[in-house]
C-alpha cells in the first residue's frame, strides 16, 4: 500500500501514473516473478494487489538457518537468473535485488518481488548506445548497489547483474559483500572502484567463486548478461527437480518447510 501525501489536492494524476506502471507489470508472466493483479484507490491510499507468496524471503531463511550449501545455492541462483533474464528481455530492470526481495515458495520455487524501484526501459533496441538504456538515478540498497549506480553514471541491465552477484554472495555466506563496513564506507569503497570486491571463501568451488567475481566486475561493459550467466559452469545444466529436492529435505530435517539447509 502507498499512502499519498494528504496535502495533494488531486491524487488522480499520480494514481493514474502508478496504475499505468502496474498495468505494464501485469503483462509480465514468469514462474520466477511475482504476479501483479491490479490497483485500487480509496481516499489517499493506493493498494497494489499481487500474487500471494506463502514462503519466507531468502534473507529470513539465512537469518534463521545460516548460509546455503553450494548445491542449493546453484539451484536458487539458476532461478534468480531466469527471472532476471525475463525482466531484462521485457525491458524491465528490478533495481533492488537482494535477499529480502527473493522469496522461496514451500515448493522450492524462487520468486522475485518488490518492484518498487523497477522501471521499464525506454530504449527498445538492444544494440543502441548505452545512453538510451540507462537511467541516471540512485535506487537500491547500499551493499547490493553497483558502482555506476552509486556514481550516478547510469543504471541499466548490468546493474542488476552486480546485485545478483551480491545476492549469491549473501546466500553463500549469510551476509552481502562488505557487510563488515559501515554503509557509507561501503558506498565509498564500491563507488571509488579502487579495491577488489571480496571473493567467496574457501570451501566453495572455483566455478562458484568465478561466477560471483564476474558479476562483481566494476566495469559494467565487461559484466556478462543474465543470458550469458545462465550458460556459466556454476549453473546446473541438468537440474534436479527442485520440488523433489525439497521433499527429501523435509524428510531429513523434520522442519515443516524443510529449511535446515
Amino acid at each position: 500500500q502507498i499512502d499519498f501525501d494528504l496535502s495533494l489536492t488531486d491524487v488522480e494524476p499520480e494514481y493514474n501514473r502508478l496504475q499505468g506502471e502496474v498495468e505494464l507489470l501485469k503483462t509480465l508472466s514468469h514462474i520466477n516473478i511475482v504476479g501483479f493483479l491490479g490497483t485500487s484507490l480509496y481516499k489517499h491510499v493506493v493498494s497494489i494487489f499481487m500474487e500471494y507468496i506463502p514462503g519466507g524471503s531468502i534473507a529470513s531463511i539465512l537469518h534463521r538457518f545460516g548460509p546455503l550449501p553450494e548445491r542449493v545455492l546453484a539451484l536458487y541462483t539458476h532461478q534468480i537468473l531466469e527471472g532476471v533474464a525475463y525482466l531484462h528481455l521485457n525491458r524491465v530492470i528490478h533495481r533492488d535485488l537482494k535477499g529480502n526481495n527473493v522469496m522461496l515458495m514451500p515448493t522450492g520455487v524462487i520468486k522475485l518481488i518488490d518492484f518498487g524501484c523497477a522501471r521499464r526501459l525506454s530504449c527498445l533496441n538492444y544494440t543502441a548506445s548505452n545512453s538510451g538504456d540507462l537511467l541516471k538515478s540512485v535506487h537500491g540498497t547500499p551493499y547490493w548497489m553497483a558502482p555506476e549506480v552509486i556514481n550516478e553514471t547510469g543504471y541499466g541491465r548490468k546493474s542488476d547483474i552486480w546485485s545478483v552477484g551480491c545476492t549469491v554472495f549473501e546466500m553463500a555466506t549469510g551476509k552481502p559483500p562488505l557487510a563488515h563496513m559501515d554503509k557509507m564506507a561501503a558506498l565509498f569503497y564500491i563507488g571509488a572502484q579502487r579495491g577488489l570486491m571480496p571473493s567467496l571463501p574457501d570451501g566453495f568451488s572455483d566455478n562458484a567463486k568465478d561466477f560471483v567475481n564476474i558479476c562483481l566486475t566494476s566495469d559494467q561493459g565487461l559484466r556478462p548478461s543474465a543470458d550469458q550467466l545462465l550458460k556459466h559452469s556454476f549453473i546446473p545444466k541438468n537440474e534436479t527437480d527442485v520440488s523433489s529436492w525439497e521433499t527429501q529435505k523435509k524428510k531429513r530435517c523434520g522442519h515443516p518447510q524443510g529449511r535446515c539447509g
